[in-house]
């Protein structure tokens, strides 16, 4: 009867249940938005799950209330109150093994328990309260049942991540530590904790480190500054989660080194004096273990000391011997008492060492006072700069080696290591020093030179020029001044004519750079020779006296006077003159070599009267013809090769200037022997021959003119030898016939044109003229004949 009643009650449950979920109230979205609250329990406890089952209003009641768990429909437990109160409502639970542990009590409204017996892991979940009203709407409450778990024995980490497992540290005295307490598991989750002699040091827990952060609870404990009162002591790490009663410690003693507790330097004489041995001793106590001693004089460690150490006290003597300089004056001494266990486990004791020494001096500008801007008129002042111990109780200043002395009058002012010059003139220029004299001796500065500055002035050897110029010739006046500063350094131009203006010139193109300044200067009438000043300028002020640049016209050079002719019988002329007056201007020398007819023309004979008069390329014979030879040199001195034997020369020499030339010299009726007739020697001037390559290929007029010349020079030698030709025949007609077999040796006509010599080469590189001779014999009778005539011809 009760299993059926039962079946009836769960048919009739599930339909309500069916119905009801249809309702918006009761839908899972719904529910799973109710509230949620958390219940810890320990695995073998009871529990109890709260439910509020009191009516939102006083005249409704309670119709049923039903247990979920976690996502399951069906009920978990259920109390039907319809049509009854609850005292009178009907139970109903699951059969399985957590609904036979449970039972729904009901007290006051919000009293309302499930109560659940011996609950395990298996019982954890989401329990969900759903209570239907008669005339409200159903209301849902989720409890959270979570069993507890007790997390693991804590682990012991150093500041590196090492684990532990005895004594922590060793720790250093003034320095951090820092351990960290680990756990793993736990539900709910633990709290890690640090103590110390029964009082908490950390109790906050720190984000892990080691491992997953979700399964670990780990605390870091951090102490900035370790003492000496830690020196034996255990730290205690202790886990608990909320529900234990009692938690999980674990035990860390502590290893701590600690410093040296005292240091003390002692020095066998109060006074210190330079490269005198003194003995220093070094005391210390109170580190554990004994602290080892290092000597220091500023950052230099020093010295093999004799060290004595006494265990039983816990202290250490050290003895050093010094011998200390003048630069170990206010030097620190530092006697440094070290744990050896580990760096840092430091105490220091320092005194400051009193060096006595003689002075050490130099010379510096007071403050103000720049020697780059020193001009005349200025003041300047002096500090002896003196590094002595003890100071020095007299100072003596000298200027060039000479020692001043305090003279109101002169300006010159001496005050402790100062030294005042007032109003400075040149006469302060040059090197000032400064002497020094204390108890233990003597010393004196390097010397400091003293340079004023001082207004533009002409450069030495540029006050005064005097530069010769034509009309319309440019001239390059440099204008060069010293100064001080040089930096800045402007210049100006004014002219001084012929009539006594002073004129500046503001258009002229002066280029200036630095020190010196070029104007490009063209005079073109006779009012631009004259006097041009040029004036410089700075910030100490302008030249008191230009620089003076007179400008005269040029005049063409003197001739070149005594000239002379040597070595006339050898391949090689010399003519060397003596160079005239230039006419103030850069000259230079030219030498022409022009041919000139014999004076003594009834010397000449019929065959060969055109050899001793070269024709000109315009062909006179007479008169001043062109050039056949030029050269020109830089002095009076030349040397001529090259020229025919057997003519007469003339020689002009001339000296030639921007203004012209001057009159020539003539070195007339010279000859070349035979002696350079052997071979034509090359040559260094310019032959009327070479003119033609001069001419430009381009110009058809040069070309026609030069066919022109060409053509009438051919004629005209052909003309005189067709003369000379017909004055030959003439005589040699007047002359006795004689039959015999010599008549062969009678010549016929050779033109007087002169026939240059095929060269050929012998073995020994020796030019060699290929020559075809004539043999003329004539009686006796016949003395105007020549007995050889030799005539150079073409194979």
């Amino acid at each position: 009867m009760r299993r059926t009643s039962g079946h009836v009650f769960l048919t009739s449950l599930l339909i309500l249940l069916r119905r009801a979920d249809a309702a918006t109230e009761d839908s899972p979205e719904f529910s799973n938005k109710a509230p949620l609250r958390l219940v810890w329990a320990s695995r073998g406890e009871d529990v109890e799950l709260p439910c509020d089952i009191t009516p939102p209003t006083p005249d409704d009641s309670v119709n049923m209330v039903l247990w979920f768990k976690d996502t399951a429909g069906i009920p978990l437990y259920s109390l039907d109150a319809r049509s009854r109160d609850l005292a009178s409502a009907i139970h109903w639970a699951v059969s399985d093994d957590l609904g036979k542990r449970t039972y729904f009590q009901i007290g006051n409204g919000h009293q309302a328990r499930l109560k659940v017996t011996k609950v395990t892991y298996r019982d954890q979940g989401i329990f969900r309260c759903r209570v239907d009203f008669v005339n409200s709407p159903t209301r849902n409450f989720r409890v959270n049942l979570t069993l507890v778990e007790e997390p693991s024995r804590p682990m012991i980490y150093d500041a590196q991540g090492r684990e532990v497992t005895g004594v922590g540290g060793p720790f250093l005295e003034g320095y951090n530590l820092a351990l960290i307490c680990q756990v793993s598991g736990g539900r709910p989750k633990p709290t890690v904790t640090w103590w110390m002699d029964g009082e908490i040091l950390d109790g906050v827990d720190d984000t892990p480190h080691i491992g997953s952060p979700s399964k670990f609870t780990e605390n870091q404990l951090f102490i900035a500054n370790v003492t000496r009162s830690l020196w034996g002591k255990k730290l205690e790490c202790r886990a608990q989660s909320p529900p234990m009663s009692s938690p999980i410690v674990r035990e860390v003693p502590l290893d701590i080194y600690l410093k040296p507790a005292l240091v003390k330097i002692v020095l066998a004489e109060e006074q210190i004096y330079a490269n005198r041995p003194i003995t220093a001793r070094c005391e210390t106590w109170g580190s554990s273990p004994a602290a080892r001693v290092v000597w220091r004089l500023g950052r230099q460690v020093i010295g093999d000391s004799n060290v004595s150490t006494t265990q039983r006290s816990n202290s250490t003597v050290s003895k050093l011997p010094l011998i200390l300089n003048k630069d170990d004056n206010g030097r620190r001494l530092t006697c440094r008492a070290e744990n050896p266990r580990f760096p840092g486990g430091v105490l220091e004791q320092t005194e400051i060492v009193d060096v006595a020494y003689s002075p050490v001096v130099s010379i510096d500008l007071a403050t103000g006072y720049v020697l780059d801007t020193l001009r005349e008129g200025d003041d300047l002042k002096f500090v002896c700069d003196v590094d002595s111990n003890p100071p020095p109780t007299r100072i003596v200043w000298y200027h060039k080696d000479n020692r001043l002395e305090h003279d109101v009058a002169d300006g010159t002012l001496i005050a402790s290591n100062t030294l005042t010059l007032r109003v400075l003139t040149l006469a302060h220029a040059g090197e000032y020093s400064c002497e020094a004299i204390n108890s233990v001796g003597g010393g004196r500065s390097p010397p400091i030179l003293v340079r004023m500055k001082y207004a533009p002035r002409c450069r030495a050897g540029y006050e005064r020029r005097e530069v010769t110029a034509g009309r319309y010739e440019t001239v390059s006046l440099r204008c060069e001044v010293d100064s001080v500063p040089r930096d800045g350094v402007r210049f100006s131009w004014t002219y001084n004519g012929t009539l006594g203006d002073v004129l500046p010139m503001p258009n002229s193109k002066a280029r200036n750079n630095g020190l010196v300044s070029v104007l490009e200067y063209t005079p073109t009438v006779d009012t631009d020779f004259g006097t041009l000043a040029c004036w410089a300028s700075n910030s100490v002020g302008r030249q008191r006296a230009p620089c003076i640049f007179n400008i005269v016209a040029g005049r063409p050079p003197q001739p070149p006077s005594d000239c002379s002719l040597n070595n006339e019988t050898t391949p090689l002329l010399q003519v060397n003159c003596v160079p005239g007056a230039d006419g103030g201007m850069p000259q230079y020398f030219l030498l022409e070599v022009r041919g000139a007819p014999r004076r003594d023309p009834v010397q000449a004979t019929a065959y060969s009267p055109t050899l001793h008069a070269p024709q000109s390329d315009q062909g006179t014979v007479g008169g001043e013809a062109p050039p056949i030879y030029q050269e020109r040199n830089p002095s009076p001195s030349f040397q001529i090769r090259g020229l025919d034997p057997g003519f007469d020369y003339t020689f002009y020499v001339y000296a030639v200037n921007g203004q012209g030339r001057s009159e020539p010299v003539l070195l007339e009726n010279v000859r070349v022997g035979e002696v350079m007739g052997e071979g034509r020697v090359e040559r260094n001037g310019l032959f009327l021959e070479d003119l033609k390559r001069a001419l430009p290929n381009s110009s058809p007029e040069n070309v026609i003119i030069v066919v022109a010349l060409t053509g009438a020079v051919a004629l005209i030698l052909i003309g005189i030898g067709v003369i000379i030709g017909l004055a030959v025949c003439r005589r040699r007609s007047a002359l006795p016939v004689k039959d015999g077999p010599d008549d062969f040796t009678i010549p016929t006509y050779v033109s007087a044109q002169r026939v240059e010599p095929r060269i050929r080469y012998s073995g020994d590189g020796r030019r060699v003229s290929q020559r075809a001779s004539l043999y003329m014999e004539e009686n006796r009778n016949e003395p105007d004949l020549l007995q050889r005539v030799e005539i150079d011809v073409h194979d």
